[in-house]
């Protein structure tokens, strides 16, 4: 059974694909992921003509956005670990007359010369990778004098579901949180860009609302969660039924919410 949380970071391998791309095409739909990556876009100071590196590229939507950037006379490069996901992002990029480059690598040791990009950018990437502080020197790597790197990485910690079950509650989150390669990469990402040498590195909170447990549970997997804990033994079937019982119900009633934060952090390269 493939599952966000642990396999986003063998795609090719996970034996379901399709259901990490519906995820990610959700995402992309909705208005409150749109606000966050505009930030993220507009913290590069891209312009046209710009090189720009797009790390853990995906279906390539992201990548598509940051070309209207760097325009005709720019380039966007994207990398992934998934193969597949880089076939979607090729696709999908055919129309565009900016330059696109798909390259399949290692976040942790990206293929291009020192100071070959304006800038680079990494979205929810960070999370499923296991020495992220790696990526991060990598992009700073890189990146050109006076160019920016902008990471946006939630800290899995700060999932809060409204659940009267506490000890349940907890016991899930934590299990979400503890499946990630780095479900805490969040908070030490301003440790990681001052590491790589970054300067003027600024942090946003953003935390992300969810009122409705059917959206929820296509973001965050909580149905499948509650399976995979279950499997592990770690909390008694009963009080798993009783949790979700209670979590259907208090939905239906228009009571339910869940919240998670991400922080966007970007620093420049002296």
């Amino acid at each position: 059974m493939t599952y966000f949380a642990s396999d986003f970071q063998d795609l090719d391998n996970s034996g379901n694909i399709e259901n990490f791309i519906r995820c990610l095409e959700l995402q992309q739909s909705l208005d409150l992921y749109k606000y966050y990556k505009q930030k993220t876009f507009e913290k590069m100071q891209l312009k046209p003509g710009d090189s720009v590196l797009e790390v853990g590229c995906g279906t390539g939507n992201d990548a598509l956005l940051l070309a209207n950037y760097v325009g005709e006379t720019g380039k966007v490069t994207a990398v992934d670990r998934s193969q597949f996901m880089l076939n979607q992002a090729k696709e999908r990029a055919k129309k565009s007359s900016t330059k696109f480059e798909f390259i399949l690598a290692n976040t942790e040791q990206l293929p291009f010369p020192d100071a070959n990009f304006t800038a680079a950018r990494v979205d929810r990437t960070l999370q499923h990778v296991a020495q992220p502080q790696k990526a991060i020197a990598e992009m700073a790597r890189v990146v050109q004098s006076n160019g920016w790197v902008v990471a946006f990485e939630p800290d899995w910690e700060t999932l809060v579901i409204g659940s009267e079950q506490r000890t349940t509650t907890r016991a899930l989150v934590n299990f979400w949180c503890d499946n990630f390669p780095s479900g805490w990469v969040g908070r030490y990402l301003f440790k990681y860009f001052r590491q790589a040498g970054l300067t003027d590195i600024t942090v946003e909170p953003i935390t992300i609302c969810l009122t409705e447990f059917e959206l929820a549970d296509k973001i965050l997997d909580l149905s499948r969660t509650v399976e995979k804990i279950s499997e592990q033994g770690f909390i008694s079937q009963n009080d798993l039924t009783l949790w979700l019982m209670t979590i259907n119900q208090c939905d239906q009633a228009g009571d339910f919410f869940c919240a998670f934060t991400a922080f966007l952090v970007s620093g420049k390269k002296p």
